[in-house]
């Protein structure tokens, strides 16, 4: 969890209702007279058996005329849920990916949405992936037919993305990364829906069902198109995001339970 406001980061594990707020890193309070611009993500290392969140921080003097992300120098820091403490690292991760959206992390890479600010196409969306052992990033190339991505799911232990051809009102596909190096991929297209007057909140993780809001809260079975209104109205659809998890029972305090509980 991330306080744009005070920049605070705090791990919160709903299963087990454990919250902690972690450390301040280096640059963790406002600075007086600049604008911040932070996306905060967590992912677990495969290698190291260790949870880590990485945060992407860039400055801007308020008094600066209004300038492009990519004139920003971005700073890159990574908390160790085993240390307990935040390392400044030498990246040079862009910081035009930082658009208030989730990301996914999958395998121990973390992948994150981002814009491509390029004299061809200024606002090109395109996916920016982390990956947590080696700290490098790298690109996306998102070969698929529609530019207006959505966003970014997780289907099984794969990565899927969403988009719309008619804005956010009108069709739907729901897309699967099958094949992700530096110098291919293949996506497939796996499901096709219209929807009218209602977004997609969130994926399940077998991708059979996905979480609607119109003026209700409404699950929505992609395979066989049927509809469950939970009956949870009166909410403005666009002040709502929702995020579908898999229960864990890894403890948020830096003791070493991250290791000992994927073991068991």
């Amino acid at each position: 969890m991330y306080n744009k406001t005070t920049r605070d980061i705090a791990l919160w594990n709903p299963a087990t209702r454990q919250f902690r707020p972690l450390p301040k890193s280096s640059n963790g309070n406002p600075k007086v007279g600049y604008y911040h611009t932070d996306f905060v993500g967590i992912g677990f290392d495969v290698e190291t058996k260790d949870y880590k969140v990485i945060k992407v921080s860039s400055l801007e003097p308020k008094t600066k005329q209004a300038a492009l992300p990519l004139d920003r120098l971005p700073e890159v820091q990574i908390y160790c849920l085993s240390t307990n403490s935040w390392r400044l690292i030498d990246s040079d991760f862009p910081a035009h990916c930082c658009i208030p959206l989730i990301g996914r992390s999958l395998n121990g890479i973390y992948f994150r949405q981002g814009v491509d600010y390029t004299p061809a196409d200024p606002i090109k969306r395109v996916i920016l992936s982390f990956d947590l052992c080696k700290e490098k990033y790298q690109r996306v190339l998102l070969q698929i037919p529609e530019n207006n991505l959505v966003q970014l799911e997780s289907i099984g232990d794969k990565l899927a993305c969403i988009t719309a051809t008619m804005g956010c009102f009108g069709q739907y596909k729901v897309w699967m990364l099958n094949d992700f190096n530096t110098t291919k991929e293949l996506w497939t297209e796996i499901y096709k829906f219209e929807l009218r007057f209602s977004r997609i909140l969130s994926i399940s993780w077998n991708g059979k069902f996905g979480l609607l809001m119109g003026n209700t809260l409404v699950l929505h079975n992609l395979v066989t198109g049927e509809f469950k209104n939970f009956g949870f109205g009166g909410i403005n659809m666009y002040a709502l995001t929702a995020n579908i998890y898999k229960e864990s029972l890894v403890s948020v305090h830096a003791n070493g339970s991250a290791t000992k509980a994927i073991s068991s």
